[in-house]
């Protein structure tokens, strides 16, 4: 509703006496010789609401057009202190005296900004702005509309357990805003179903990625029975809005500005994502009350979940998986660890390797210990020397026999016959070790560069039986179609990542039963390992 009028240098000093009490000056034009100023309602309201539209109307050579007026007499027909627009996630503020939001500004939440001329805000303060003025008994008057209310009915088809009950109670005491760690995503997601169900609000669930995107779609109309044509999408060449709308991070940043005040509730998946510079302007350009943060991580990368409580909420509920495992929420898992032995040639060889590369560190490195500082100062060096680069050459040849590539496909082959009628997916870090287990055991592989659709037809064609093995080098925790095998092989190095298998075990997570997960390691000639030679179909193991 925002009305610019401009004033002639040359009106007396009662004029602009008295348009001041209408309107705040923002700057004056020295081509024209005109003062610009910027009609306040608020003021409006306090000046007198007939007498400002006679003065607007008679006393400006360019009065305000016929919709500004009704627009006034609408907004300043009964006494405001504050005014407040809404303009692309921006909040402008309009006092009827400045001293009326010096808290506010005191504490951040307001500040002026120089291009624009005004007092402005963060879309995502509005609730913080109103219960300031209702505290002080300050009447507020919004320049745009705010109705939540979402008109869909849902029924939540799966209950939550006991662990994430407690995160939802916790989420919800907090005022419903908050973060919730959980490490397995399928059901964590389920909190933020039960939120859509209760509170019965719009909602905007931003995701990272079309594969997020199609699983929450998924879980909207199948978990909740939202109707498709109420669920919308932004991402996957589709943009589409609905009362509850997943959108990819992307979008959100281009789509959700346009849509400030429309959302009520927003979920923010793998909410590190959202906090990071890109993304966080969409939660702050956001009027929505409620928020719910869902990650695996309790911290985030540079410190950014000290962010939390200002964009979503402070962690309310964290749990890791051995703490699920504890506590009964999710099946434990077996593992079960073989070995391909090294030769004793191929230990010599690798000790000398590795003897050459350490003597050249010590060389030309001598006060570079951290082993993966070291490995990139040769790296620069070998650009220029001779020594450097027989060093790299010696290290990745000593990688290679350690590695055990072809030892480690044999290992698999037998496992894959001893379990032949389980659906087995094994994974590795190592991209080179699946495309060539791909290549010799005629094995679908799942790697980066496949396409969307390959990697879709793969998933498919597993979960649906018609092939039993898959070879990834993708960790699967954020697909939709995540395969939930019977068996996983994971291929390592010469010892246990025990970050990566957690992961494997969040992308594997059964739903009723323990799972078993075989690791694949590299052990040396004489180590006291169990020995592959005589491995059968095991009926226990270790649990974790």
């Amino acid at each position: 509703m925002v009305h610019i009028i401009r004033v002639s240098n040359e009106e007396n000093e009662k004029f602009f006496k008295e348009l001041d009490m209408l309107a705040d000056i923002v700057a004056y034009d020295h081509i024209s010789g005109f003062w610009v100023y910027r009609l306040n309602p608020a003021k409006v309201s306090a000046y007198g609401l007939d007498k400002a539209v006679e003065f607007l109307g008679n006393g400006l050579k360019s009065p305000p057009p016929p919709r500004t007026l009704h627009l006034l007499k609408k907004i300043a027909a009964e006494p405001i202190h504050i005014f407040i627009e809404l303009d692309g996630g921006v909040l402008i503020i309009y006092p009827q005296k400045n001293s009326m939001i010096v808290p506010l500004i005191n504490d951040g939440f307001i500040t002026y900004d120089i291009h624009l001329k005004a007092y402005v805000a963060k879309a995502k303060d509005l609730y913080t702005i109103l219960k300031h003025a209702e505290e002080l008994g300050l009447k507020v008057r919004l320049g745009f509309n705010i109705n939540y209310r979402a008109s869909f009915k849902t029924s939540l088809a799966t209950p939550l357990d006991s662990c994430l009950e407690n995160a939802y109670n916790l989420w919800k005491e907090a005022g419903y805003r908050g973060v919730i760690v959980h490490p397995v995503p399928e059901r964590r997601r389920l909190v933020a179903l039960k939120a859509i169900h209760e509170l019965g609000v719009k909602t905007a669930i931003l995701v990272p990625s079309v594969d997020h995107l199609r699983n929450w779609y998924s879980d909207l109309v199948k978990v909740l029975k939202i109707p498709e044509t109420l669920v919308g999408i932004y991402g996957a060449g589709v943009r589409k809005l609905g009362e509850v709308t997943v959108m990819t991070y992307d979008m959100a940043a281009n789509v959700l500005p346009r849509f400030s005040s429309f959302f009520g509730f927003i979920v923010a998946d793998e909410c590190e994502i959202a906090v990071t510079e890109t993304y966080r302007e969409v939660l702050e350009g956001a009027t929505a009350p409620y928020r719910l943060g869902l990650t695996s991580r309790r911290y985030a990368d540079n410190n950014l979940h000290e962010l939390y409580p200002e964009l979503i909420g402070a962690v309310v509920f964290s749990v890791n998986l051995a703490e699920l495992f504890d506590r009964g929420c999710v099946p434990r898992y077996r593992v079960l660890r073989v070995y391909a032995r090294l030769s004793n040639e191929e230990y010599e060889e690798w000790r000398r390797l590795m003897k050459s590369y350490a003597e050249f560190c010590r060389s030309a490195l001598p006060r570079v210990e951290e082993p993966r500082r070291r490995l990139r100062a040769v790296l620069e060096l070998a650009a220029r020397d001779a020594g450097a680069r027989e060093a790299i050459r010696a290290r990745l040849k000593a990688r290679e026999i350690v590695l055990a590539f072809e030892k480690k496909i044999r290992v698999v082959a037998k496992l894959l016959n001893i379990f032949s009628d389980d659906s087995i997916v094994v994974f590795s870090k190592y991209e080179d070790f699946v495309r060539e287990l791909s290549r010799k055991l005629i094995v679908p592989a799942i790697l980066p560069e496949i396409t969307d659709d390959e990697r879709r037809v793969y998933m498919n064609m597993f979960n649906r039986g018609v092939i039993r093995i898959l070879a990834t080098s993708v960790l699967l925790d954020e697909y939709v179609e995540a395969p939930q095998p019977n068996l996983a092989i994971v291929v390592s190095g010469v010892s246990s990542d025990k970050k990566y298998i957690d992961r494997v075990v969040r992308t594997l997570m059964p739903k009723k039963r323990e799972a078993l997960l075989i690791e694949v390691l590299t052990a040396k000639p004489h180590a006291v390992k169990n020995s592959f030679t005589n491995l059968e179909k095991p009926q226990g193991g270790a649990a974790i």
